[in-house]
């Protein structure tokens, strides 16, 4: 057994950053008021455009975040103004810059200028050309004004530009008190980053009730639990009650102050739930990806640099402080932390940043990149100490877990090219940079969008094993209390590419895939980051959306009531809704950490999710510190904990021990046969409509790698975004509806049920596969998953030997139209239909190989390129060779011109179809040649 090292230049205990605050006061404010703002949809004005005046206001809403309060469009000499009512002496002037992504220089030579009626402006002020900040450092721009009388104050950059601050203070010459805040503002333009504000008069004294009934709700439950809740809730009564005597009170002082008071009386309630038994958490400090989207998200090619692993530490103490326990590492990226069920360890993932790298024009010649520019994985003690690198190579390696055996699962890369995937294709890549595999629908040498998939390693990052044999990408393993992993993925088999993030389980040795949720469901698209919830049979899961990074909606997830669409859904967020498919929302969840069915440790953005595009480090669309750390509870109420006004916040994770899952134990003899076994009990069992003796057959089709990163090419038929494919053969279906066959193992297959004739029925959208020396039983086609098993009787399949896969013609592994289907078009069609010949009707409709693949899809106005074009789900009967009007004409008494097939010409044309008419399975002449080798190499699984 190797031992892995330690990371080259890090010592094996390292020190930690000075102890910073969790949270100050004004942040608390600004973050209330920011909740109020994006939290409750009857702050928000409905519909429309965002006015100028709406933008300006928030630069005089009293909320000093560090982020714009308005934004101008790029434009000569953009201004804002606000209008204080009446002419006034003034005494000075206090701007907030915005503090994120580097843009404060922009304000640089800010220009003050004042006027009695709006129309003529004098300049009295023009700022010396350095950057000032504000609210991250607590040295706002002071600007005096000696007295200057004015009722309107402009503030303009003398230059073409973008113009944004955080907040504008104006202070009188008597009385000094900030007489701007909520007056009336309005400025020279609006841009895609403006937002509507407002004053919180009219909106802060009717919620007060709401939030305090929230309030209320909480310290209900803790009564309940034992928390002393009698002086929280005469404060929340005595807030409500107020808030009812001054319902049309104007003085917006006093509606801020009853929400504050509220929010108080919230937080330390929250504070005070027993299911915080504890007093550190363990989180990251991480910027998001500069290319936003569920895959590219976890590429160390586009990474951003900043941040490491932290604690907050005396949750409890009333003054809980922020140090880092990653300090000395090199400017990289953090990210999918995991803590052993001690409470000791911590598995993360790190790559080091290179900032040339997003502009390198071939990606997929990863010999040339940096090793550490991908993400591996390493572990380290709780406190940053004893820190192990334990993978390496070429491939991004990340989202790592303690399995219950002491193994390790993980995402990563090293999937490839394989057509089995198993031990020896994963132990390939210990020590070899193996080509990648890659997603079909998007990508290119510059983006190359490398499928990962779920692997296991031992304690010391040895051991190397593939337990998925899935063809597209898997997200976000968590072990279930029962020791499966729980985990998402994404199936798109002959059907619409954008949804069906479905979530999914296994055991750990890589058996018993099974669904859990989502095989037909639409919204939410991606089910990601699911997790047990402690002493329930629920999981909390982020909904989430496909073109951009992983955030959304927190959702419970209550199986017993369904396993499809929203009825075993709850939604803990409504606000939010679910990201792409129901629209995008202005602010997210992730990393949820469930504590109970109710509480939950979280990251929350007050930013929308950033557009799914290749972009700036700079641009606001994708700021870097969106999400801070919350907690946050069903009734609504959301704590913050922790928010770096510089870098994002995300993945909580309390440090304390936890319940160990209950072990697996392995049943893979990975150095065994690879093959294992499929039976199907009845095959009727959801094949609803269809009688009993139709199906006499099961065809069983592969599925390879896609080998080239380049968008939706080579195209292999219809969609463009068509799977390969590779017919192994057909089994019999005995008279109960049972079969038991044999299947090379570590190979994705779908599954098509046939009638007499060899028509397929019905077909799989999804992937299945077997671990060596495995049988993997089913109760029959589409059946609910929780379906038991049928009745105690003995299906007729297994009282004989595993039928062996009966071979479909030449060309069908691999799969081949001018293999499989043209040698029946020479033999029987070429010879009227080719140019030159009398009838020009005939001439036209040329099948000869330069145009019969095109023209048998056209004929009769595209019937069977629509009949084989993606589809979401297959209908029993809905099948393309059972429909098509092309398989009729052809096999119509008397026959087309009294040709007549023969059976096995017939049945050549109706497997070309019935496998969604393509035109090849394979995507390169390696791969083809890989599949006739395997198919020699388990030639005994073969009828001879």
């Amino acid at each position: 057994m190797r031992i892995a090292a330690t990371v080259a230049g890090l010592a094996w205990w390292m020190p930690v950053w000075a102890a910073q605050p969790a949270v100050t006061r004004a942040q608390l404010e600004a973050d209330w008021l920011r909740q109020l703002e994006l939290r409750y949809p009857r702050t928000a004005a409905p519909g429309g455009n965002i006015t100028s005046a709406e933008d300006a206001a928030g630069g005089v809403d009293g909320v000093k975040n560090g982020k714009w309060g308005f934004h101008t469009e790029n434009e000569p000499q953009p201004w804002w103004q606000v209008d204080l009512g009446q002419a006034t002496a003034l005494d000075h002037l206090v701007l907030y810059n915005r503090c994120d992504g580097g843009f404060a220089q922009r304000a640089a030579r800010i220009l003050v200028l004042l006027s009695a009626d709006g129309q003529e402006f004098r300049q009295v002020y023009q700022h010396d050309g350095t950057a000032f900040l504000g609210q991250t450092d607590n040295k706002p721009l002071s600007v005096p004004l000696q007295g200057a009388e004015a009722r309107y104050l402009r503030l303009q950059l003398p230059t073409h530009s973008y113009f944004h601050l955080d907040e504008v203070e104006i202070y009188a010459a008597e009385g000094g008190k900030n007489i701007a805040l909520h007056k009336p503002a309005t400025q020279s333009s609006t841009s895609q980053w403006s937002a509507r504000h407002g004053s919180p008069t009219p909106l802060a004294v009717p919620l007060v009730a709401e939030v305090v009934q929230q309030g209320l709700q909480l310290a209900d439950q803790l009564h309940q639990q034992g928390v002393d809740t009698t002086a929280p809730i005469a404060q929340l009564r005595a807030i409500q009650t107020r808030a009812k005597q001054v319902a049309a009170d104007t003085d917006s002082d006093t509606a801020r102050q009853l929400y504050f008071q509220a929010q108080e009386q919230i937080r330390a309630l929250s504070l005070r739930n027993p299911l915080l038994n504890f007093d550190t958490i363990l989180f990251v400090k991480r910027a998001p990806t500069v290319f936003p989207h569920v895959s590219d998200q976890h590429y160390g090619w586009w990474s951003q640099p900043g941040g490491g692993i932290y604690l907050l530490n005396g949750l409890h103490s009333g003054d809980p402080t922020v140090e880092c326990i990653t300090p000395d590492w090199p400017a990289g990226s953090f990210l999918g932390p995991d803590l052993s069920f001690d409470g000791r360890k911590v598995l993360f993932a790190y790559c080091r940043h290179y900032p040339d790298l997003v502009n390198v024009a071939d990606k997929t010649a990863k010999e040339n990149l940096p090793e550490d520019s991908f993400y591996h994985v390493f572990e380290m003690n709780v406190d940053g100490s004893g820190v192990r690198q334990l993978t390496r190579g070429r491939y991004d390696d990340f989202d790592a877990r303690y399995l219950p055996n002491g193994r390790i699962v993980l995402l990563s890369t090293r999937k490839g090219t394989a057509l089995q995937a198993g031990k020896q294709s994963a132990l390939a890549t210990a020590d070899e940079t193996c080509p990648d595999s890659f997603v079909r629908c998007g990508g290119g040498n510059h983006r190359p969008v490398a499928v990962f998939t779920l692997h296991t390693i031992d304690g010391d990052g040895g051991d190397w094993c593939a337990i998925s044999a899935f063809e597209n990408f898997e997200w976000t393993p968590a072990v279930a209390s029962d020791g499966r992993i729980l985990y998402a993925r994404w199936d798109y088999i002959d059907r619409f590419n954008g949804h069906f993030f479905s979530l999914w389980s296994k055991n750990p040795d890589g058996t018993n895939p099974q669904l859990v949720y989502g095989n037909y469901t639409i919204r939410p698209q991606c089910v990601f980051q699911a997790r047990p919830v402690p002493g329930s049979h629920q999981l909390v899961f982020t909904a989430t959306g496909h073109h951009s990074i992983t955030g959304g909606s927190l959702t419970l997830l209550d199986r017993t009531r369904g396993t499809e669409f929203e009825r075993p859904l709850t939604r803990l967020t409504p606000e939010v809704c679910f990201p792409e498919t129901e629209g995008w929302p202005k602010s997210y969840y992730v990393d949820p950490w469930p504590l109970s069915e109710q509480h939950f440790l979280t990251a929350w953005s007050d930013r929308p999710l950033p557009p799914h595009t290749l972009m700036k480090p700079d641009d606001p669309r994708n700021p870097p510190n969106a999400c801070g750390i919350y907690l946050y509870d069903a009734f609504g109420n959301l704590t913050l904990l922790h928010r770096d006004p510089a870098i994002s916040s995300v993945w909580p994770i309390p440090i304390a021990p936890r319940p160990m899952p209950r072990t697996i134990p392995d049943a893979v003899d990975w150095t065994g046969r690879q093959e294992g076994s499929f039976l199907v009990q009845d095959v009727y069992q959801g094949l609803d409509g269809v009688p009993r003796g139709t199906v006499h057959r099961l065809r069983i089709i592969g599925v390879p790698p896609k080998v080239q990163p380049h968008m939706n090419n080579p195209n292999l038929g219809v969609s463009a975004e068509d799977p390969g494919k590779f017919v192994l053969g057909t089994v019999p279906v005995e008279p109960d509806g049972s079969a038991l066959f044999r299947v090379p193992s570590g190979i994705p297959v779908l599954f098509q049920a046939l009638n007499a004739e060899g028509l397929a029925v019905q077909t799989m959208r999804s992937l299945s596969y077997v671990q060596p020396g495995q049988t993997l039983a089913c109760v029959g086609c589409h059946e609910h998953r929780d379906s038991a098993p049928l009745p105690a009787r003995m299906p007729l399949a297994v009282l004989r030997e595993a039928s062996p896969l009966t071979p479909d013609p030449d060309g069908s592994w691999p799969l081949r139209f001018d293999e499989l289907v043209q040698p029946v078009l020479d033999r029987h069609c070429v010879s009227c239909h080719k140019s030159g010949v009398e009838n020009a009707m005939a001439a036209a409709f040329d099948l000869t190989p330069a145009g019969a693949y095109k023209q048998l899809l056209e004929y009769a106005d595209g019937d069977l390129r629509k009949l084989a074009f993606e589809r979401d789900r297959s209908f029993p009967g809905q099948m393309p060779a059972q429909n098509s009007k092309l398989y009729r004409l052809l096999t119509a008494p008397p026959g087309h011109y009294d040709v007549r097939l023969p059976e096995e010409d017939r049945h050549r044309l109706v497997v070309w179809m019935d496998t969604y008419a393509q035109r090849s399975g394979s995507f390169s002449e390696e791969q083809e040649q890989e599949l006739r080798t395997l198919r020699e190499r388990f030639s005994a699984l073969l009828a001879q």
